[in-house]
Order: structure tokens, then C-alpha cells, then sequence
């Protein structure tokens, strides 16, 4: 078997048993795996890689592995510290991303789907933060920040895959997907309905974001022909 393959095996063993963890409620389990899950997907990046190492990669799953262990830590009133190492990985992508438009054709129906996708985002944010505005108005600043700079990403994104539909394009999509659905899915649990399944289904859209946006960073530069 392949190293690149063990390292995959490795990674949804670890994402499977951190997800049975929090259903079960078992705190052990899930501080045994969930730390090993971003080590697990950035040895698989290393046995996948065939150019030379990416450090804004390394530092997008150091901000997240941060995040991640914030989580675990269960301070009180910690979304606002959670929020910040999120929102750092998302700026350090952001240089990526306008590169790689930069190096696709202009195209008008592209950019009308892109702000339709946008104003759409800004919609749901919007929705958000009415729900919590009155219980928790110190977060509404930082949401909308953040919320702003993930909707442009996911925009710009999104455009890329439109303007050129390829393997590393379909990645990103998914990656800045997995991460909308997430955060949102997260500000409804904490804050609106203390539904499980909500949890259940905000941490698995971030597990999966991991894998694609290693997936991502491992064909880029097959199709852009990058340094």
C-alpha cells in the first residue's frame, strides 16, 4: 500500500472517530482524535505533493489546527477567539484565489453568477445576525467582517470554477462550500436552535474541507503551471 494512500486511510479514520466521539458524547475519544485529524491530512499533502512544499498551505492548517483547539479547550464565550485564526487562514487564501483568476478569461455571466452568489451570502449573514443581535451584540462586527471576507472568497472562487471547470477549480469550490456551510451551521447551533444534528453536520462539513483544499493545493499547479 502506498504512503499516500495510508495517510488517506489515516485521516478518515481520524475523522470518523472524532464524529462518532461527538455523538457519543465521549470527551477521551475526542480529544485522542480530533488533534490528529490536521497532522493526519498534511502528511497525506506530503506524500501526494510533487512540487516543492507549500507554506501558505501549511500555515492555512496551522490557523485551523488552532482553531480546532480552541474548540476543544470549551472556553466560555469562545466564538469570538475561535473566529480569529479562521479568519486569518481565510486572507492568507485570498492571494491564491485572485491569482488564479487573474490567470482566467473575463467573463461577464461569470461575474453576474459570482454577485448573485454574493448577494445571496449577504442574505443569509444578514438573517444571522438578526438572530443573535439582541442575546449577543458584541459579535456583530466580527461576524460581519468575517462573514464579508468568507462570501467574497467563496465568490471569487466560484467564478474560477465557472470560468475554468477543472479538477483544482472543483476542489476550491467545495473547500469554500464545506467552509459557508460550516461556519453557518455552526451560528445556528450555538446561537439559534440547540439541535445535535446541526453540530453533527457543521463539524463534518469541516472535516471535509480539509481534504479539499489539500486536493487543491496538490493540483494547482498542474493546471496553472505555478513556481
Amino acid at each position: 500500500m502506498k504512503t499516500k494512500q495510508i495517510a488517506l486511510i489515516l485521516y478518515v479514520l481520524c475523522c470518523l472517530l472524532a464524529v462518532f466521539a461527538m455523538i457519543v458524547k465521549n470527551d477521551m475519544l475526542m480529544l485522542l482524535v480530533k488533534p490528529a485529524i490536521i497532522p493526519a491530512i498534511l502528511y497525506y499533502y506530503l506524500a501526494s505533493k510533487t512540487t516543492k512544499f507549500n507554506w501558505i498551505l501549511f500555515s492555512v492548517l496551522i490557523l485551523n489546527f488552532i482553531g480546532d483547539t480552541i474548540v476543544l479547550l470549551e472556553i466560555k464565550d469562545q466564538t469570538l477567539i475561535i473566529m480569529i485564526p479562521y479568519f486569518f487562514s481565510y486572507l492568507l487564501l485570498f492571494g491564491l484565489v485572485i491569482e488564479d483568476v487573474r490567470k482566467m478569461k473575463f467573463l461577464i455571466s461569470g461575474l453576474l453568477i459570482a454577485m448573485l452568489i454574493f448577494s445571496f451570502l449577504m442574505y443569509v449573514l444578514y438573517q444571522l445576525i438578526q438572530m443573535f443581535e439582541d442575546t449577543n451584540p458584541e459579535l456583530i462586527i466580527p461576524v460581519l467582517i468575517y462573514g464579508i471576507v468568507l462570501a467574497v472568497l467563496g465568490c471569487i472562487i466560484s467564478y474560477c470554477y465557472y470560468a475554468k471547470v477543472t479538477a483544482f477549480t472543483f476542489y476550491m469550490l467545495m473547500f469554500a462550500l464545506t467552509s459557508i456551510v460550516s461556519d453557518v451551521f455552526y451560528m445556528l447551533f450555538h446561537f439559534i436552535f440547540q439541535i445535535s444534528f446541526l453540530n453533527y453536520f457543521e463539524f463534518a462539513a469541516q472535516l471535509f474541507s480539509y481534504y479539499f483544499l489539500v486536493k487543491y493545493f496538490v493540483l494547482r499547479r498542474n493546471y496553472l503551471h505555478y513556481n
